[in-house]
């Protein structure tokens, strides 16, 4: 086997090991490691970019493509997710100080007329 083949399917190999990481930390809503590794696989890309013509890189971009499409639905997804608990947390603080505030006036009241 090739030099150049031997080095192909070694970038592969990371690259696929951080796909991995990749759906795992977007499994698991850790968006911190996910966009560090899209940062790494980018590196490894760039590493693939002089053996563009190869078959093997060819598949593995289309493959990267597509499980990108994939997790592009499942970001959205979450993201409307967050909108709504995050509408659903405004509504709750403004219920929350409303019953405050209603608390505190007749705690108010009650000595007002503890004393008069």
């Amino acid at each position: 086997m090739s030099t150049q083949k031997l080095i192909i399917e070694e970038i592969i190999s990371k690259i696929n090991k951080k796909e991995k990481i990749l759906d795992d930390s977007l499994k698991n809503d850790d968006f911190e490691t996910f966009s560090k590794t899209l940062e790494e696989r980018f590196e490894l890309l760039k590493q693939l970019e002089p053996f563009k013509t190869e078959t093997a890189v060819k598949n593995t971009i289309e493959n990267i493509l597509k499980r990108d499409s994939e997790r592009s639905k499942s970001i959205k997804e979450k993201m409307k997710k967050i909108k709504g608990d995050q509408f659903n947390v405004q509504v709750s603080k403004k219920a929350m100080k409303k019953g405050y505030l209603k608390i505190e006036e007749s705690m108010s009241r009650h000595k007002i007329n503890k004393s008069g």
